[in-house]
């Protein structure tokens, strides 16, 4: 064949190559515009692509109201997670509507929407732009995650929004969840599956062939379903960086989602990053470093003791110690976060920020934002062609000039993430503007814009009483508290109590702050603060208990015990109380009082031998060696290695004369304890001869 038959035949090819693509790709568009007049959207808008959800209410339901106008109201059944917001059911002209979407902090974490963010745009706009109507909806959902809040979005989509507000990132983690079938797909599938999620023709397809499976296979509640709500404190989180991965994958699909839905609804959209308190909150969960050798695990723990010794006046070689002891054991977060504690002293303000960042990212029980998600915000942003405020940025500018460097911490944060009223407003600035610079707002000149801030300002502040806002540090140190967070508790608890010292919500932060003391050595001090507790609730059996203990602990047991017999009265199931109250009883030989205390504990919790060896030690001070020795027995079928219950046994078997199993009984006691001094003298003075 020749040259130019062959390059006939292959320019053939190519024309009909052309005209089969071309036609393919005429096809595809005239269907994407058919579809497009349809009213079809493409599932990347109505789906999310990891998880299916549960069919639940809707966030506002249409209603009239006493005018007789149609609105729309927050749903009753959700105003548990959001708070209560009305607007009309149709937007009036020169009205511009805002939805602002995300978690605790958007809602306005630990007060309400008056003087959240929302609260504060809603004031600032209002002066700031004359022309139009300004309405400002908050739709930010307590413990929401970004996949939540993308849900809603495709409800407030048909609410005729003009722009979305989106503060996302510290509650990815909340919701148990689980990647396991999308980590079955090859990436290339999962990725050219989101691509043309984003069709129409390829939507209908799916649509047509049946329900859409998500890839990771799993429908989530359909409100939220925090782990830490079912747990004690963080237990339940374990490492998982492969479901760490695929949080952070889905969490910047769900942010695209969000502007992808605001645009299809002809609005724009502002993402703000949401900076974590650093310095002053410690992780919620630390483990070892996966496969740590056990010598390496000693030597770091060594260091950290030398670092922890020296601290005090040695800093800079405290420090060292510190980084060496976290370069041993690079994933603790613990260790992380007392590396950077110990830099800051030390006058290291970079290494201490990198540390701190670090001991965020290897948190096990991740509550903050990770240092991923910053990128991720402004990546979205451009990829959605979105607006964006770097609201994290711009608080490190602000503590850098007050304290020298940039590690965020007190006094802007309330808690882990949440900020202070006016950092609300400081981040509803930004948010003003990135508004002027997108052109959805005019720009006005230095005097009027100084003007609107301080109307505003006084707005906020008027509705923010001196108890509402102790109430809510109050229920900041309850959360902080129940995390096993007693000195960051504490902080919260102090903070509450200069507000507010009546409410009963103010009870348990007096009990927080005594308890606290307590732990540093400090009764006396902490006597005050039960006592104001307990005379705002004489019901509480817990302010009764922990004012008991601490009289027992500075030597006053008769008031002591009076008290903690109070408590009981108050609480009588309480196993704890009962089992003070009968060690303290047995201490002061009331042998009567402890049977009947530790009889309670010994019936319902077989299992702690400890209390129930007092009990037979006060049935035989009672002359009742037959009962003890039932009740000894019983320890040692349940725990063989109870030394008190071995010196029982030889006790009982020498007072029936029994020498040789007395000896017996109470060389197991040593054995088991050599720190039984009582066991030891019995054994002494009968090895001796004597009785």
């Amino acid at each position: 064949m020749s040259n130019a038959t062959a390059s006939r035949k292959w320019s053939r090819f190519g024309i009909n190559l052309l005209v089969a693509v071309g036609s393919l790709i005429f096809f595809f568009a005239v269907s994407e515009g058919i579809f497009a007049l349809s009213g079809v959207k493409p599932l990347a808008l109505t789906e999310d692509p990891y998880f299916g959800f549960a069919s639940g209410q809707p966030l506002f339901l249409k209603k009239k109201n006493a005018a007789g106008a149609e609105v729309y109201e927050t749903n009753p059944v959700k105003l548990t997670h959001f708070n209560f917001q009305s607007f009309p059911a149709k937007k009036a002209p020169g009205t511009f509507r805002i939805f602002t979407l995300g978690g605790s902090t958007t809602y306005g974490h630990p007060w309400r929407d008056s003087t959240s963010f929302t609260g504060w745009l809603r004031e600032l706009l209002a002066d700031q732009d004359s022309t139009r109507h300004y309405e400002v909806i908050n739709a930010g959902g307590i413990s929401y995650a970004s996949y939540r809040a993308a849900r809603l979005a495709e409800e407030l989509a048909g609410y005729q929004p003009d722009l979305f507000v989106v503060y996302n990132g510290h509650n990815e983690f909340l919701e148990e969840r689980t990647y396991r079938a999308a980590l079955e797909i090859p990436g290339w599938v999962r990725n050219l599956s989101s691509l043309l999620d984003h069709t129409r023709t390829y939507s209908t397809m799916r649509r047509l062939a049946g329900a859409r499976k998500p890839l990771a296979g799993q429908t989530l509640a359909a409100e939220v379903d925090d782990v830490l709500a079912r747990t004690i404190g963080p237990s339940s989180y374990k490492r998982d960086d492969a479901l760490k991965a695929r949080v952070l994958e889905h969490y910047e699909e769900s942010q695209k989602r969000i502007g992808l839905l605001a645009r299809s609804a002809g609005a724009q959209v502002i993402y703000i990053t949401t900076p974590s308190n650093e310095k002053d909150c410690s992780p919620f969960k630390s483990e070892a470093t996966p496969g740590l050798a056990v010598d390496q695990a000693l030597r770091s723990a060594a260091l950290l003791r030398a670092g922890e010794a020296l601290l005090a006046f040695r800093p800079a070689e405290a420090s060292e110690k510190f980084d060496s002891a976290a370069a041993l054991d690079p994933r603790n977060a613990a260790t992380r976060y007392a590396a950077g504690r110990a830099a800051l002293v030390a006058g290291r303000a970079d290494a201490a920020k990198a540390q701190f960042r670090r001991a965020i990212d290897e948190d096990i029980c991740p509550l903050r934002a990770l240092t991923p998600m910053h990128a991720i915000e402004l990546r979205v942003a451009r990829a959605t062609g979105g607006g964006f405020v770097d609201f994290e940025d711009s608080l490190r500018a602000s503590v850098r000039v007050r304290q020298g460097y940039d590690a965020l911490g007190d006094p802007d944060f309330t808690d882990h993430v949440h900020l202070t009223v006016a950092h609300y407003g400081d981040i509803a600035r930004g948010v003003v503007a990135e508004m002027i610079r997108m052109k959805l707002l005019p720009a006005v000149d230095s005097a009027i814009s100084a003007r609107v801030r301080a109307l505003a300002a006084r707005r906020v502040y008027a509705r923010l009483t001196p108890a509402e806002e102790g109430l809510g540090y109050h229920n900041i140190a309850k959360v902080l508290n129940w995390a096993g967070k007693t000195e960051e508790a504490t902080r919260a608890a102090m903070h509450g109590l200069e507000k507010d010292t009546v409410s009963l919500e103010s009870i348990w932060s007096s009990l927080f702050v005594g308890a606290e003391l307590e732990r540093h050595g400090d009764s006396r001090k902490a006597l005050p603060y039960y006592r104001r507790a307990l005379r705002l609730d004489s019901t509480n059996s817990e302010c009764w208990r922990l004012l008991g203990e601490a009289l027992v602990r500075l030597g006053d047991t008769t008031q002591g015990e009076i008290l903690i017999e109070e408590a009981i009265v108050r609480d009588p199931a309480d196993l704890h109380l009962r089992e003070q109250a009968g060690r303290l009883a047995y201490a002061r030989r009331k042998y009567e009082a402890a049977v009947y205390h530790l009889r309670v504990v010994s019936a319902r919790n077989p299992e702690n031998t400890s209390p129930r060896v007092l009990l037979a030690g006060s049935l035989i001070a009672l002359g009742r060696p037959t009962e003890a020795e039932v009740e000894l027995r019983d320890i040692l079928r349940v725990n063989p290695n109870e030394a008190g219950a071995w010196f029982g046994m030889g006790f009982i078997s020498e007072s029936r004369g029994d020498i040789q199993s007395a000896i017996q009984n109470y060389a197991q006691a040593v054995r088991l304890d050599p720190g039984e001094v009582m066991a030891q003298n019995a054994l002494a003075r009968l090895m001796g001869g004597g009785r």
